[in-house]
């Protein structure tokens, strides 16, 4: 569940992202899972549902450790940048291989910013989603 205020719009990167509504600064906590507002979901599951759905699923989802992990708030258009401004914080959370984290950021963030996030930190489908 996103932690500041944002809004989505046409990203530089691609396609959709997610803005920073306000000032964030360094350190500051920007993510964090909630089982509420993120639906997890095994292959299985994803196989079932409608073709639309599917992709919806494969797009905005990240895969860790056979489940799907789908954000039901802004945090689904988080674009990747290997130069992330945020990062996965893993602090105080059980198990190194937990991918219910949060993200902070590692750096100031200003208003109107892209928040993006490097996927290859914890999306086993990065590759699938991301240019060669």
């Amino acid at each position: 569940m996103l932690k500041v205020p944002t809004y989505v719009a046409e990203s530089p990167i691609g396609g959709l992202g997610v803005f920073a509504g306000r000032d964030i600064e360094e350190g500051e906590l920007v993510w964090e899972f909630h089982p509420k507002t993120v639906w997890t979901l095994t292959e299985e599951e994803v196989q079932a549902l409608p073709e639309r759905l599917r992709v919806l699923i494969h797009t905005y989802s990240y895969l860790f450790e056979g489940q799907w992990y789908f954000c039901v708030d802004n945090s689904r258009f988080m674009n990747h940048s290997d130069q992330a401004n945020t990062l996965e914080d893993k602090s105080g959370v059980q198990g190194a291989s937990n991918p219910l984290g949060r993200d902070r950021a590692v750096r100031k963030i200003l208003k109107d910013e892209e928040l993006t996030c490097n996927y290859k930190e914890f999306d086993q489908n990065w590759k699938d989603k991301l240019p060669s």
